[in-house]
């Protein structure tokens, strides 16, 4: 785990009068209101300045639990309390689990909760933690909603203020205070604000600490935008806290909490196993759900998530990770307040996405992903890297190389080009790039793209037809029709893929060609090679990403299996080498990959047998 925060608290003491200074009477003696005695200097006398060292008290350590348990309130069980107002002091008993996420001196935080397991508690009282302690600190508090910030602002930052008569001295009438801002007087302040579906309101305001709420329904694109608030802010004070309740698997605190975390996970130990330690360690979830409560999911024996050797378990190391997030996933299993007979109904009567996401924290897709990491992953070639493609160039002269494009505008879409040709009968993409930054602009596209195809005097090229009418027909003016291909993927057609000699274009049935190449993937992790990637470090951002941002949906109007993504989670790249593999079958057919599709009386027969309505 990370180190612990802790806070340095100054203290100031009154600097005592030179005792060295006889040459002046005494204060008991005559003459001693009259005489002027010029002030001391503690700067410009160093024997001073070490004596009121010594005599002054040690700056207590101080981490931010403690001051929350100093500090904060919350409400009595018995309606008394100890402040006879209804209030006790703040307490971690019941959530230890918490303290390590208060202390943690990591600058990014990501929190995958369930519902009510006081998440955005603790987001408010981080936040004024370090407001209180740290002078002139600003906070950035921004959610999915207006109305979730204002109910923020009023439980979370309001209320605890005016419950603590340590917190209420941070504050006057005459500093900011309205549902959108509150001023403390040592100059910190937390803004609350907004951003659904852009970041507009939170443009210009500079910040210390960015916290995003409910971040499950922020557009990821947005968070790059909202995080430009802390580029001024000091860099040891940065800190990032985002937190949120999981949805599908194409969601943005999903892509964080897979990707960028350390995916820290509440291990809860019982001693049901043989071997050194004798423990068998609980990873929370469906399997420790038992009739009375909480259970092994080893032996079935009630087991105590607060037991005092549960603790934070680190899946994935900080090593492995380009911008590593410490992240804790917190379900409703692990909490005391949440009655067991409340679990229960819920196990039993919830839908299971709805189970998943607000009970236990934890991403679900109604739809089936076509592809896992591990099997993109499996077809990728270690020793196959993209800085090194000369040979290919040398090659293309024996043997033809194809290519596939895929067009994008550079908004949630992108053009992407795919190279590809056969290396002992495996169909290897050698070369796949994505136009970003100023190569989004159309013609910068089109000369470098032409310039590939030059180069590797690539033999023939299959297009996208809808998203490059221009571009299209620019490629087919320079090389030719025999050259350029344009296909355009349909959600019904007669004939799994055929050319349409009156539009000039190839048409192709989307979902069953893009299935094929699926399969032809996933046969790398079965038994052998059909298609192989470049090795996983080069290839796995963004285009192995762009694969896995892919899944099936049943649509009930069109009667079939469709392939769809997040808006904001792209899917070119898997476009660009189906398209390069469709190119390469005019010349080298493959029926083992592209199954011939099965008929009856002339009409297609869907060869899908697995479940039709999967909402």
């Amino acid at each position: 785990m990370a180190a612990e925060v802790v806070f340095q608290i100054p203290v100031y003491e009154e600097i005592p009068h030179d005792p060295y200074d006889d040459s002046w009477p005494l204060e008991h003696e005559p003459g001693w209101s009259q005489l002027w005695r010029p002030e001391n200097d503690i700067d410009l006398e160093p024997i001073l300045l070490d004596r009121a060292l010594e005599d002054a008290p040690k700056i207590p350590r101080l981490r931010p639990s403690a001051f929350t348990e100093f500090a904060f309130r919350m409400p009595a069980d018995d309606g008394i309390g100890e402040d006879g107002k209804g209030y006790n002091k703040f307490s971690f008993e019941g959530r230890r689990h918490m303290r390590d996420i208060y202390d943690t001196s990591s600058r990014r935080i990501l929190l995958k909760c369930a519902r009510q397991v006081e998440k955005s508690t603790l987001l408010g009282n981080i936040s004024l933690a370090y407001m209180s302690l740290i002078p002139a600190f600003p906070v950035l508090y921004v959610n999915s909603s207006a109305t979730q910030s204002k109910t923020f602002s009023s439980d979370r930052i309001k209320d605890p203020i005016a419950t603590s008569p340590i917190l209420k001295r941070f504050t006057t009438t005459m500093l900011s205070s309205n549902i959108l801002e509150k001023q403390f007087v040592n100059r910190s302040k937390i803004t609350m604000r907004y951003a659904f579906l852009n970041a507009d309101r939170t443009r210009g305001i500079p910040a210390w600490m960015l916290c995003i709420d409910e971040i499950q329904d922020i557009l990821g694109t947005n968070i790059p935008v909202i995080e430009q608030c802390l580029s001024h802010a000091p860099e040891h004070w940065k800190r990032y806290l985002y937190a949120g309740t999981p949805k599908s698997l194409d969601n943005t605190i999903e892509d964080y909490w897979a990707n960028r975390s350390t995916q820290n996970e509440w291990a809860v130990p019982h001693d049901c196993k043989g071997g050194d330690t004798g423990r068998f360690w609980n990873i929370l979830g469906e399997k420790n759900i038992g009739k009375k409560g909480l259970i092994c999911s080893n032996c079935g024996t009630l087991i105590d998530p607060q037991c005092a050797d549960a603790q934070w378990a680190r899946m994935v190391d900080y090593d492995e990770l380009e911008t590593p997030w410490e992240g804790y996933r917190i379900p409703q299993l692990m909490v005391p307040w949440k009655k067991w007979s409340e679990i229960l109904h819920d196990y039993n009567n919830y839908p299971r996405d709805r189970f998943y996401n607000e009970v236990l924290g934890i991403s679900f897709d109604s739809g089936l992903r076509p592809l896992t990491r591990g099997q993109v992953r499996a077809a990728c070639n270690p020793e196959l890297t993209m800085t090194n493609i000369e040979q290919y160039r040398r090659l293309s002269y024996s043997q033809p190389v194809f290519a596939g494009i895929d067009w994008g505008t550079g908004e949630n879409s992108y053009s992407v080009i795919s190279l590809g040709t056969y290396i002992d009968g495996v169909f290897r993409i050698f070369f796949i790039h994505r136009f970003v930054g100023e190569d989004v602009e159309p013609d910068r596209q089109i000369t470098r793209i032409c310039e590939l195809i030059d180069y590797f005097n690539v033999a023939l090229v299959m297009a996208d037809y809808g998203g490059g009418f221009y571009p299209n027909n620019t490629l087919t003016r320079r090389f030719g029709v025999q050259r350029i291909h344009k296909v355009q993927w349909m959600a019904r057609t007669n004939r799994k893929f055929s050319y349409d000699q009156k539009m000039g274009r190839w048409k192709g049935a989307r979902t069953e060609l893009m299935s094929d190449v699926f399969n032809a993937i996933k046969r790398a992790s079965r038994d052998r090679k059909m298609i192989e990637f470049p090795k996983w470090e080069e290839f796995k951002e963004p285009y192995g990403q762009d694969m896995l941002n892919i899944f099936s949906e049943y649509n009930r109007g069109l009667g079939q299996i469709q392939y769809k993504h997040a808006l904001d989670k792209p899917d070119d790249s898997m476009h660009s080498v189906t398209y390069c593999l469709l190119a390469s079958v005019l010349k080298i057919p493959r029926h083992d990959i592209f199954i011939p599709r099965m008929e009856k009386d002339g009409m297609p027969v869907n060869p899908y047998t697995g479940p039709g309505y999967q909402g």
